[in-house]
């Protein structure tokens, strides 16, 4: 045996130096991502290479027509003529998840550009529901590129999943001039934009013009198979057929002698019968052994020597390679031509035929080919075939096994395989319904999955009076643990997340053991910021603590704690508890819940904060380590996207310091501009970018890009990044000499920012965002600002106590009755404090009573009280 068959037999895949183990690389199917290989001679089509070639000048090309029509074979062929990068990837229904999608998209495309590993970080964007983010990051990338990129998408018609049609459009919408897109696909009824054809988007051959010609179908009958028929009867064949070029070769196969001249009546212009008739010749056609080793392998998914074998025989091995010999509709997988698949329409009828003869054998196929990977590790084929055997129990066993494995998979395809399980069977097995649960919340099918809720809390009711203690605490473990997740990941109810917290915790102190997935966040410069809360009632002080302190606990069974961890940190930082916050950063850095899997998660948010910590304390030496430090670890755990979030923190200090240098140059080497398209994970660049800009005197661009920020943060539910976008805004407008529009800007960010005591937001945007305080302060006192519902003033000293004092001196922020209210005002306070009536006070400084109704209402709003009990609370508090 040789090198490349040992290989093969143990479910290795070879590609340039690297040997990978079940054909992944990691997780991803290498095979998909190389140019099908022909098994035999094409027909040269001249006509049509040059229509592709024409079709480079536009975003994209379609090629649409049924099956069997050459797609493929055409869009292979005219590879080998182009002189510049090409990715190619063959798509199959598994492919209907967005973030499996994307990978291999990702993926073809560094093949193509041969660069390794440049595109892979930016997938970490990927989250179900959430596409844009990565799309943005993969066209900035790609905006990036000196050459043209052609991207073939092969059998684009077997995808259907929503995500992934909105994201490719938006994909093709803002692709670069130098990315040329290439579909194959049976249809693009409902994806196909009419502006698209409008503006000259789009080239398109379609199955009119992918037809056979005749000159074409006599070089097929003469030059390739080498069968003599006279230029009549491949006239009729062609007629016959109707130009479909799989036809044609179903025929070619098929002829025998004079057999098929008997038989050609029965052929009707319908393509569904032509093809039913055409598949079925060339199967009777093939001898019996043959015929039955199909009809054992349709079950296959793709097949190689040794599964053939497992499921068809002995002679598995052989058969195959006797097909292969025969062209008979096999596409290779990889370039040694050891693995295979049938031609899907081939495919479809073997199986089709198979259930049809033998029901009880085709499950029976079904589970050799599912032992047979289990026996290879091959576990998601193995999990996919026992599901198509209706093998539950299986199923089950190897679910069991794979608890470890599934970290690192995607929800959707838990989702799939769990929903593909009896609901009864399920619900035997609560650690897998509740499971089920969770994959539909990571999928945002949040009524589906409400309604599995209730279903689990009726069979509660209904069952668990026969159940043993430990099951009734375990269920209502799972049952509050995804409970708490829908509540605060969904609902935004954060009170009664601290209840489900409570009630899991009590009922499962040890954690729980349900199944989880990669759900592929992007790396965040902040956890805290990444919470998805509403402005000005993100996470109250009153709720925060409580929740946090309860999060950690909830999550230390499992080893989960630490961004938990970090993320209570960030929240003191925010608050200006800074001893408080550094001690839970340190602890984050400790801990190991991530040790394996993605540390830099926590480690660079940890570490961006503890060199703010140090920055605050103008411990620059010690803020740099920080940063140095994070970097390294970035560098050896090839944690890409935290380089441009560490360099960008390394000019921010700078840019604190007045060096404007560090901070263009970081803007250059990213490649950033105030006109790129945005997502919701990117405001932490784009918003230090607003700074560079403002800084640099590009007044427009910044005030232009903060505008388009706004929005984004506000929708994305990240009211920490709108805080920081409105006060840059407040400084842009006070730099232009808006003063009075710079102050309500800035009072509006107060407002936001008051209920949950954010300080540093303010005090991290140094001497001017002071100034600006002050001014705001002095404005109230004088009240030339007055709104009910502004912001405590009590409230913007703490701010201003946070610049350390040189903000004001104690002159000019100290506040007094005496300076906030004006002399007449202060007289009627003084009044209305000794307990006199309004009647008395009209009496006192003879004055009106609808005079004293005005003063006693500016009263009111310039010390934040509603009545005259709080106004002389209030009042007392100013005098100390």
């Amino acid at each position: 045996m040789d090198k490349s068959e040992d290989m093969a037999q143990r479910g290795l895949l070879k590609r340039g130096n690297m040997v990978y183990e079940n054909n992944e690389i990691p997780f991803l199917l290498a095979s998909k991502l190389n140019r099908p290989q022909s098994l035999y001679q094409s027909v040269p089509r001249p006509r049509l290479l040059a229509q592709l070639h024409e079709g480079l000048k536009h975003k994209a090309a379609f090629v649409t027509a049924p099956a069997g029509y050459g797609k493929t074979t055409l869009l292979s062929d005219w590879t080998r003529h182009l002189e510049v990068p090409v990715g190619w990837l063959s798509l199959d229904s598994k492919d209907n998840d967005l973030i499996r999608f994307w990978n291999y998209v990702t993926k073809a495309i560094e093949q193509a550009r041969g660069v390794t590993d440049s595109l892979h970080t930016t997938s970490a964007a990927l989250s179900p529901g959430q596409y844009e983010p990565f799309i943005v990051a993969l066209l900035n990338e790609l905006n990036e590129l000196n050459e043209t990129l052609v991207l073939i998408l092969d059998d684009w018609h077997v995808i259907h999943n929503a995500d992934i049609l909105e994201s490719v459009s938006y994909f093709l919408e803002y692709l670069p001039s130098s990315v040329h897109l290439c579909f194959a696909s049976r249809s693009i009824h409902g994806f196909l934009k009419s502006r698209w054809i409008s503006r000259n988007w789009i080239h398109e051959i379609t199955t009119q013009q992918l037809c056979f010609d005749l000159q074409e179908t006599l070089k097929l009958f003469q030059d390739v198979e080498k069968k003599e028929l006279q230029r009549e009867q491949i006239e009729g064949i062609l007629y016959q057929t109707e130009g479909w070029v799989t036809g044609i070769k179903l025929i070619s196969l098929s002829l025998r002698a004079d057999e098929w001249a008997g038989s050609s009546k029965h052929i009707q212009s319908s393509h569904e019968r032509v093809e039913s008739f055409l598949l079925e010749e060339v199967f009777e056609s093939l001898g019996e052994p043959l015929r039955q080793f199909l009809l054992n392998v349709s079950i296959l998914q793709r097949m190689n020597g040794p599964l053939c074998q497992a499921v068809a025989g002995e002679d598995g091995a052989v058969k195959l390679a006797e097909l292969a010999k025969l062209n008979l509709f096999l596409i290779p997988l990889d370039e040694e031509k050891n693995w295979f698949r049938l031609h899907h329409l081939f495919g479809e009828f073997l199986l089709k035929h198979q259930q049809r003869l033998d029901p009880a054998k085709t499950a029976a196929l079904f589970r050799a080919a599912a032992a047979w990977c289990e026996s290879q590790e091959m576990h998601e084929e193995a999990v996919d075939y026992y599901l198509a055997g209706a093998c539950y129990t299986d199923v089950i066993r190897l679910l069991e096994q794979m608890r470890s494995l599934m970290i690192r998979r995607e929800f959707s395809t838990m989702r799939d395989w769990l929903s593909a399980i009896p609901e009864e069977l399920l619900m035997r097995h609560p650690y897998l319904y509740f499971s089920y649960i969770f994959s539909l919340l990571w999928a945002q099918e949040l009524e589906l999955a409400e309604r599995y809720l209730q279903l689990a809390e009726q069979h509660y009711d209904a069952s668990s009076a026969s159940w043993t203690k430990e099951e009734n605490h375990r269920y209502l473990g799972y049952l509050y643990y995804v409970r708490n997740f829908k509540a605060t990941q969904y609902d935004m109810d954060m009170i009664k997340g601290l209840e489900y917290i409570r009630l899991s915790l009590q009922y499962s102190p040890t954690g729980t053991d349900l199944i989880f997935a990669s759900p592929h966040m992007p790396l965040a410069p902040s956890i805290y910021r990444s919470y998805n809360g509403k402005r000005g009632q993100h996470l109250p002080r009153g709720l925060s603590d409580t929740f946090f302190l309860s999060m950690i606990e909830f999550m230390k069974p499992m080893g989960l704690q630490d961004s938990v961890v970090v993320c209570y940190g960030e929240l003191l930082y925010e608050r200006n508890e800074l001893k408080q916050a550094e001690d839970y950063f340190r602890l984050g850095l400790q801990g190991r819940s991530q040790a394996h899997y993605q540390p830099e998660k926590v480690y660079v948010p940890a570490s961006l904060f503890l060199s703010r910590i140090s920055q605050s304390r103008q411990d620059i030496s010690q803020a740099e380590k920080w940063l140095e430090e994070a970097y390294r670890r970035a560098l050896e755990d090839e944690a890409k996207a935290a380089l441009i979030l560490l360099d960008l923190e390394m000019a921010r200090m700078r840019l604190n310091a007045g060096d404007l240098s560090a901070a263009d140059e970081w803007k250059n080497r990213y490649r950033l501009a105030a006109d790129d398209p945005v997502s919701v994970y990117q405001l932490f660049v784009y918003i230090f970018l607003v700074s560079v800009l403002m800084e640099s005197g590009n007044a427009r661009e910044a005030w232009a890009l903060s505008e388009r920020l706004l929005p984004i943060a506000v929708k994305g539910h990240r009211p920490m990044d709108a805080l920081d976008i409105q006060v840059l805004q407040a400084m842009m407008l006070r730099l232009e000499g808006k003063s009075q529009q710079a102050l309500l800007k800035l009072e509006e960010a107060l407002k936001f920012a008051e209920p949950d005591d954010y300080i540093r937001v303010f005090v991290d945007k140094g001497s001017r965002v002071a100034e600006l305080l002050t001014d705001y302060v002095q404005h109230r006192q004088r009240g030339s600002i007055r709104d009910k519902n502004a912001p405590s003033l009590s409230y913007v000293r703490r701010i201003l106590s946070g610049f350390g004092g040189t903000a004001e001196s104690p002159e000019q922020g100290k506040i007094t009755l005496e300076n906030l209210l004006t002399p007449r005002e202060y007289a009627v306070f003084r009044y209305m404090e000794e307990g006199m009536d309004n009647q008395a006070i009209v009496a006192a400084l003879g004055f009106g009573m609808g005079t004293l109704k005005a003063h006693i209402n500016r009263i009111y709003s310039k010390l934040q009280a509603k009545n005259r009990v709080e106004a002389i609370k209030r009042g007392k508090e100013i005098q100390g």
